[in-house]
């Protein structure tokens, strides 16, 4: 009788190729189990919307799911809404705006910053001469002025108004110091009497002759170091004047000083 053949063995290890396949994905997925519980919500969000993105790339830039290049960078605004203009900028455009609308230009100039609006009146608009009573041409444009820090009064930090002289040789007055200090404060009372903003954050400084911008020696020189400037610092970003002096005031009660002490010093001193 004729024995039976043996059947061939090919392939009898490929199921156990098959099952380390198998064992390597679980492997594979309960390690990314572990580091999805442990990632942030902003990663995770970023992982499902790159599985989103595959599947429907038309929903996954609508949605205000970050990009391919976002990264882990910020995710992108659902919103069509145009940036609102910052409210110090607002003061500078309406100041701006006046000044190019009436021609100011040569008498005016009008800057700004992150950190503050200024503005450089030349003595053709604020004063004429010696004289400190303000020039109608002055009280328009600080109308419009205090018509800008009404809106703003909660994003300014101080106003501080500076008054400058000119060097004229000869000269034997000796009034610039006073005249610059009663200039800066006739602004000073004319924006406060708008009632626009805390009268505290007003701050009025008499630099004389003592910071010139231009060359005394000639009078178109002296015609510009003849000015007034505003400088409108906002909140949060210089270092505010007043306070600086009211820290040092309140160390000074602080160290012992009592108020009474100072008020018959001063008595004394009369005295």
């Amino acid at each position: 009788m004729a024995r039976k053949k043996k059947r061939e063995s090919g392939g009898g290890a490929s199921w156990m190729e098959t099952y380390s396949d198998m064992v390597t994905l679980l492997l594979t997925f309960f390690i990314m189990l572990y580091a999805m519980s442990t990632i942030d919500a902003q990663k995770y969000a970023s992982i499902v919307a790159s599985f989103s993105k595959q599947m429907n790339p038309e929903v996954y830039y609508t949605q205000g799911v970050p990009s391919d290049r976002a990264g882990d960078e910020e995710i992108l605004e659902m919103t069509d809404d145009k940036e609102v203009p910052d409210e110090m900028d607002q003061l500078y455009t309406l100041l701006k705006q006046y000044v190019d609308e009436n021609n100011l230009n040569d008498q005016v100039e009008v800057s700004k910053s992150k950190e503050y609006v200024f503005i450089r009146f030349s003595d053709a608009v604020t004063f004429r001469g010696y004289s400190d009573i303000l020039e109608p041409s002055g009280r328009q444009i600080l109308d419009i002025l205090a018509e800008g820090l009404k809106n703003v009064d909660e994003y300014v930090e101080e106003v501080i108004i500076a008054g400058h002289t000119a060097e004229v040789e000869y000269d034997r007055t000796d009034i610039d110091r006073s005249l610059s200090t009663d200039r800066a404060n006739v602004v000073l009372r004319y924006l406060e009497n708008k009632n626009v903003i805390d009268p505290a954050k007003y701050l009025a400084i008499g630099y004389g002759l003592y910071s010139p911008i231009a060359d005394n020696s000639t009078p178109e020189g002296r015609a510009k170091n003849r000015r007034v400037e505003i400088y409108i610092s906002r909140a949060g970003y210089p270092l505010s004047y007043t306070k600086k002096i009211q820290e040092t005031i309140n160390k000074g009660n602080e160290s012992g000083t009592d108020n009474n002490d100072i008020e018959y010093q001063n008595k004394t001193y009369i005295n």
